[in-house]
């Protein structure tokens, strides 16, 4: 990231926090990453890709002690069934690692919409919402051993698309957003 990236970076931060209403919410210029403490369960790490354009959401979500699970191989299968075209995840990403049994939720978002101007606070605190409702739905259902993915709801908000196209990114295309 260049220094003017910096900078809009840490203004977008600073406006994400007074949005969540979180003290202290601080973008560390040595990683390009902060994290956002939303509830008891759900600590979100944005981290803003080395060019500047994209910032990475991540949370891990829960660890299983898989091999003492009969319904490992449902588990994997329901969580891979969820990322075709996010329709079970919401536009993130889930994985597993095998040895661990760590599961984690990750997003990409673009930092700037097609025309060029910047994410704004709200619809970064509306996308982070939305993913850690994701997580803690997940969550549940991966405690619960309930991996039925039609539990999970629609996109909350309209002004997400995700298409094949699109490879998961957020779009705004609402004119009324826009404005």
């Amino acid at each position: 990231m260049d220094e003017l990236q910096e900078e809009q970076a840490e203004a977008l931060v600073e406006s994400l926090g007074r949005e969540l209403h979180l003290d202290r919410l601080i973008f560390d210029d040595d990683d390009h990453s902060c994290s956002v403490q939303l509830d008891e369960e759900n600590l979100i790490t944005l981290t803003w890709v080395e060019d500047g354009s994209m910032i990475l959401l991540d949370e891990l979500i829960i660890t299983l002690s898989l091999q003492e699970r009969e319904d490992r191989q449902d588990l994997v299968e329901k969580m891979l069934e969820a990322n075709v075209f996010w329709m079970g995840s919401r536009g993130a990403t889930l994985s597993m690692h095998s040895e661990s049994g760590v599961v984690i939720a990750a997003r990409q978002l673009p930092v700037y919409r097609r025309e060029g101007s910047m994410i704004q606070a709200s619809e970064l605190a509306a996308a982070i919402r939305n993913f850690a409702d994701v997580a803690s739905q997940w969550r549940s259902l991966l405690k619960t051993g309930e991996t039925a993915i039609s539990s999970l709801p629609p996109l909350s908000t309209p002004k997400e698309v995700l298409t094949r196209e699109t490879m998961g990114r957020e779009l705004i295309d609402d004119p009324e957003v826009l404005a």
